[in-house]
């Protein structure tokens, strides 16, 4: 497995708030790293295909996908989970999707996670006046999905791609 993935297996992160002490939700995870390869086949036609990322070059885009479960028997809420944007990459705009959650993007390490239309950062000017600046994409180092129930025996899945670099 290359640095890059185990990188973001190892940082991906889950949080369960507002749970009732008795409630027993149990939230299971698993995470993809694919890439698209094209093949052509015997009539000569193209398919392209996902595959396991497991080497990756410059250029290459990666999509990620993070399956989640509740196998717990009450009802997990306001479920959190977070995961960097691998070193070495850039995440591509608009790319993260999860049905049902809010999706927040950070570019202080996941510190901080606000809606993109809200991520923002200071610039001194040479005239020492700050100023807020809109973040980019490619600025974003994390992402946070917040999932308000996720019911006993439910699924779904989240995710998001970028550019090996």
């Amino acid at each position: 497995m290359t640095p890059l993935i185990r990188n973001t297996l190892l940082g991906l992160s889950l949080s369960l708030a507002s749970m009732l002490a008795i409630a027993a939700p149990q939230i299971s995870l698993t995470v993809a790293a694919e890439k698209e390869i094209v093949e052509v086949d015997d009539k000569g036609q193209q398919i392209t295909r996902r595959v396991a990322a497991t080497d990756t070059v410059p250029g290459d885009v990666l999509f990620y996908t993070i399956r989640y479960s509740n196998t717990g028997d009450e009802t997990a809420r306001n479920v959190q989970l977070d995961n960097p944007v691998p070193d070495a990459t850039a995440y591509q705009a608009n790319s993260a999707w999860g049905e049902g959650s809010d999706i927040l993007f950070s570019i202080d390490g996941g510190k901080t996670f606000k809606k993109a239309s809200s991520l923002t950062y200071q610039v001194t000017g040479a005239d020492g006046q700050s100023e807020n600046r809109q973040a980019s994409p490619e600025q974003y180092n994390a992402i946070r999905w917040i999932i308000e129930e996720v019911a006993p025996g439910a699924e779904g899945s989240t995710g998001f791609s970028v550019l090996v670099q």
